[in-house]
């Protein structure tokens, strides 16, 4: 490699460092751009599924409730106080005293008959005067109208929230119907509705805040005006109406990635970056040392394999790559169950032609030999390869039948018997050539040479200028 190449090399290779510093600014923009993404991307998450767990948490809560409520007046007790029996023994036993609240965080409890009419209302397990009842809340009554449109024989409670005294409570209504048929209760007769309360409280949010990270849990009045990073949950009643809201601060982890993620992640950048203009600088040294070896080295290796497995007077393959051509053909037929024929050609009066003319002429007859062969045979499949001396081997692979074989071999002994010109002087020979065939694996490539070589010693014996083929037969 010339100087002018070298030093060609190394503009490309300055430009390419430019190019490389460029990139790497790049590189750091649009590192610091993916940066900030992340941090929208992962507080955008979090938000996201802030929102779903505190969608769960709180239908969680109706449905809580609304199991309670279930248990409760799907009940064959009920329907039986409800009509009057053991009435008061009922209440007692359920819901006067502090038994709900203290288990159930119920706040109220409020019995309808079926056709509406309240009949009872208890407040933290106090009876409460009936005559100051909240019968005529819209809520209530809507509560009721959408219970009694269960089926009666396998009820569904249904769930809300309303707002008493301007505190939210989550509220759950189920029809008294009885559970089992008895002579005095039908199964799927309506006898009463059954509602219960649950106090949105602060000890239940505070309770929230700290098991699902809903910082700040907070409860207020609808429309109000959110603080900075907050967001809210709209709390509606029975009729779509939206009540109040639920507020709190959602985790932020784009924060904590960007305040303490980033320096680091900064410093790892930055050392890479000062690694790799070491590197370059490196490298720009070491490669103008290097080009001229591995050129040379390169050259050296393509020499050596063309030595290895070409012969260097027709540049045909040698014995070592021609055998492995014929294996490989072997191997083929064996898998296709089609013919693999060897020609094993020798050229008839050679030595002459090296005596008279001298090696020059003889070594251009080879090489003009080779180029009619191969011009006579199949490229990409057929192989002809030049075993020493004055003799070829033919290799042809895929054949139908042993009649393709002796048709090319006609072909070829008429090709060689052609008039040769050389240095002006015109040479006439002919060739000796024995055949083989074998289908499939009957025979190996070192089987196949021997016959191929028997038969043309058969040949030359028979007068030469013809082909013999061989006797089949395994060689011993």
């Amino acid at each position: 490699m010339s100087n002018h190449q070298i030093n060609t090399i190394l503009r490309y290779m300055r430009a390419s460092m430019y190019s490389l510093f460029i990139l790497l600014f790049f590189l750091g923009s649009y590192f610091s751009y993916l940066m900030v993404q992340s941090f929208h991307h992962l507080n955008d998450n979090a938000i996201s599924s802030s929102r779903n767990l505190s969608n769960s948490v709180f239908f969680n809560e109706r449905e809580s409730l609304g199991k309670v409520v279930y248990d409760y007046s799907f009940w064959n007790d009920a329907a039986e106080a409800i009509s009057g029996v053991d009435e008061e023994s009922y209440y007692e036993d359920n819901f006067y005293g502090d038994y709900l609240f203290n288990t159930f965080n119920v706040s109220q409890v409020i019995v309808y008959e079926r056709d509406g009419t309240l009949k009872e209302s208890i407040v933290n397990g106090l009876r409460e005067n009936i005559s100051s009842s909240i019968d005529d809340t819209p809520t209530f009554k809507q509560m009721f109208e959408r219970a009694v449109q269960t089926n009666y024989e396998s009820p569904e409670p249904v769930t809300s929230y309303i707002s008493i005294n301007g505190q939210i409570h989550v509220i759950a209504a189920s029809v008294i119907v009885p559970d089992k048929q008895t002579d005095t209760l039908n199964i799927g007769e309506l006898y009463g509705v059954l509602m219960m309360t649950r106090k949105l409280d602060k000890a239940l949010l505070t309770k929230w805040e700290k098991q699902f990270h809903l910082h700040s849990l907070t409860i207020q009045p609808a429309n109000t005006p959110l603080k900075k990073n907050y967001i809210a949950k709209d709390i509606k009643d029975s009729s779509g109406e939206v009540i109040a809201m639920a507020s709190w601060l959602p985790d932020q982890p784009g924060q904590h990635y960007i305040s303490e993620v980033l320096p680091i992640t900064s410093v790892i950048v930055l050392c890479v970056i000062i690694i790799l203009i070491v590197f370059c600088v490196f490298m720009n040294k070491c490669i103008r040392h290097t080009m001229l070896a591995a050129t040379e080295l390169e050259q050296n290796r393509d020499e050596l394999k063309q030595l290895a497995h070409y012969d260097s007077v027709t540049n045909l393959p040698n014995r070592l790559l021609g055998m492995d051509r014929l294996e490989q053909a072997l191997l083929a037929s064996s898998r296709h169950g089609t013919y693999t024929a060897v020609l094993f050609i020798d050229i008839d009066g050679f030595k002459e032609v090296n005596d008279t003319y001298g090696h020059d002429v003889g070594d251009q007859l080879l090489y003009e030999i080779a180029e009619r062969l191969v011009s006579s045979v199949r490229g990409g499949e057929d192989t002809v390869f030049r075993l020493g001396g004055d003799e070829f081997i033919v290799t042809l692979t895929q054949l139908q039948s042993k009649a393709d074989a002796i048709h090319l071999t006609e072909t070829i002994l008429t090709l060689i018997r052609q008039d040769l010109l050389i240095r002006d002087a015109t040479i006439v020979i002919s060739a000796s050539i024995g055949i083989v065939t074998s289908q499939g694996d009957r025979l190996d490539a070192k089987q196949m040479m021997k016959l191929a070589d028997i038969a043309m010693y058969k040949a030359k014996l028979a007068g030469k200028n013809q082909f013999v083929m061989a006797d089949e037969e395994r060689p011993l």
